[in-house]
């Protein structure tokens, strides 16, 4: 596949999709001794792969961290998971909040209000400087606060080009969700990768639904589009869930790890 980014595709790019899964797994590098994203180290790991590369600004504040990164053609805001999945599922505050145009998971609504006065704030310098096409991005918790922080240039009537995520939780109730999709107008591209559990999280029946078009990825690293069958076989696994808590780490999901949704969009083996 090219791994060549193409700034003004909306809709779904090998390139594109290659890039945010690339930037998704580099901003959990880490400062020595913080949660602080490793601005240099993100840096300098991108262009070695792409020159154009320019800048890297992070924030973190309380348990969120994202960045916004700066290329010669385009930005990216992207927002890092967790590696703690036991203590995020016992407090995932997921009661909802009516806020912007429904209701959101009150948890990652406030996990993207911490971050983004300095993120925001970062895309409107640049932007400022010179307008370049915008993508957004995360894995994980990063991918449900992908979402959120697209709903609120959604709701401010600011462009973006496309959101991409990997292995997101639901971040929205369904009826949210659906007025989402009509705005995104096909620009949200969620992939989930095989029995990733992650995903059935909150469940349908607290209301949750999930946004966008789904890339589901089967055991063999194949990539199908909208393989709406596939979303009945994977309730099953919400059961699960109690096995998860006890192991306490991202680790013990060997399916959300983000190398395996990497190494899948790298391959391209898609069938639509």
């Amino acid at each position: 596949m090219s791994k060549q980014i193409d700034p003004y595709e909306t809709r779904l790019h090998p390139g594109n999709a290659y890039w945010m899964a690339k930037i998704s797994k580099l901003i959990y590098a880490c400062k020595a001794g913080s949660k602080h994203p490793d601005e240099a180290l993100i840096l300098s790991q991108l262009k070695d792969e792409d020159s154009g590369f320019l800048s890297v600004v992070g924030e973190d504040k309380n348990t969120a961290q994202a960045a916004l990164i700066e290329h010669k053609d385009f930005l990216c805001m992207v927002f890092r998971g967790t590696d703690e999945l036991g203590d995020w599922l016992d407090n995932i505050n997921a009661f909802p909040v009516k806020v912007l145009f429904g209701d959101f998971h009150r948890g990652f609504w406030g996990s993207v209000n911490d971050v983004w006065d300095k993120i925001n704030g970062r895309y409107e310098e640049c932007r400022g400087e010179r307008k370049r096409p915008l993508f957004i991005t995360g894995h994980s918790l990063g991918g449900a606060m992908a979402t959120i922080a697209a709903s609120r240039l959604i709701h401010d009537d600011k462009p973006f080009t496309s959101v991409y995520t990997f292995g997101q939780p639901r971040a929205m109730s369904r009826e949210t969700a659906q007025f989402f999709s009509v705005e995104a107008k096909g620009r949200c591209h969620r992939f989930l990768n095989n029995e990733d559990i992650v995903t059935r999280v909150p469940s349908r029946l607290m209301g949750y639904g999930h946004v966008g078009n789904c890339l589901y990825i089967d055991a063999k690293g194949k990539i199908y589009n909208n393989p709406g069958l596939w979303f009945r076989f994977l309730d099953v696994v919400e059961g699960a869930l109690d096995t998860i808590k006890k192991a306490g780490s991202l680790g013990a999901i060997d399916d959300h790890d983000i190398d395996k949704y990497l190494s899948a969009v790298e391959r391209w083996d898609v069938d639509f």
